[in-house]
C-alpha cells in the first residue's frame, strides 16, 4: 500500500513540475511578446501577435485548471490511502489527468515552435 501511494505521489509531483515548466516558459514567451509589441509595428504584425497573445493566455488557463485537477486528485488519493488498490474511478481520473498533461505539453511545444518561427521569419 505504501509503495502504491509513493508511486502516485511521484507521478503527481512530476505533473506539478511539468506545469511549472510550462508556466515559466509561457511567462518567458509573453515577456518576449511584450518586448516585440513595444516597437512600432505594421498592423499585420499586430494581428498575428494578438493571436499569439490569446494562445498564451489560453495556455495559462489550461495550466491553472490542470493544477487544480492534480491537487484534487492528490486529495482524493490521500483520502483513499487505506484502499488497496485504488478504486477504478480514481484510476480512470488519474489516467485522464495524465492524458491532459500530455496534450498540454504537445500544445505548448507547438505554440513555442510557432511563436519562435514567427519571430524569426518576421523580425530577423
Amino acid at each position: 500500500m505504501h509503495d502504491n501511494l509513493n508511486g502516485h505521489f511521484l507521478q503527481q509531483e512530476s505533473w506539478k513540475y511539468i506545469l511549472r515548466v510550462v508556466e515559466d516558459e509561457t511567462i518567458f514567451f509573453k515577456t518576449k511578446l511584450s518586448r516585440v509589441l513595444a516597437n512600432d509595428l505594421e498592423k499585420s504584425h499586430l494581428n498575428d501577435l494578438e493571436i499569439f497573445q490569446h494562445r498564451f493566455l489560453m495556455m495559462d488557463e489550461q495550466v491553472v485548471l490542470l493544477r487544480h485537477e492534480v491537487r484534487e486528485l492528490q486529495e482524493i488519493i490521500q483520502q483513499q490511502a487505506v484502499a488497496t488498490p485504488l478504486p477504478a474511478s480514481i484510476i480512470t481520473q488519474q489516467q485522464g489527468v495524465a492524458l491532459k498533461i500530455e496534450r498540454l505539453q504537445q500544445s505548448f511545444n507547438e505554440l513555442a515552435s510557432d511563436f519562435s518561427s514567427y519571430l524569426h521569419q518576421s523580425f530577423t
